[in-house]
């Protein structure tokens, strides 16, 4: 199995995890204070997701052999960091913060690299 083919495995994985913990903040009472803000919380956990997967799709196809081991490192990171954060509640505790290599969407793999945008 492929390193990229690994990650993927475990995008799913975090995936199925945001897809349970979503259902169980619905079955939640409307009144409860808490649904509101955990649904806004695992939505961007999910647009995370998604910059991830896209950012994943793009590494075969914009960087070469030698960049592409880090930018897996950096991705395999993000994954890590948004399944750590699916339980937790923004009312109340703080999210992990995703690694340096993945900011607003991009991911960077150097302080020179403009970085690979989804």
């Amino acid at each position: 199995m492929t390193r990229e083919q690994k990650l993927e495995r475990q995008a799913d994985r975090v995936e199925g995890s945001l897809v349970k913990e979503r259902d169980r903040v619905l079955a939640m009472p409307v009144d409860d204070g808490g649904r509101g803000p955990r649904l806004d919380h695992l939505s961007g956990l999910r647009t995370t997701l998604s910059a991830a997967n896209v950012a994943r799709g793009l590494v075969p196809h914009l960087l070469d052999a030698s960049q592409r081991d880090v930018a897996y490192d950096v991705l395999e990171e993000v994954y890590s960091t948004i399944d750590w954060n699916i339980p937790l509640d923004p009312r109340t505790q703080a999210s992990r913060p995703l690694p340096a290599g993945f900011s607003g969407g991009v991911l960077h793999l150097d302080g020179a690299t403009p970085g690979v945008k989804p």
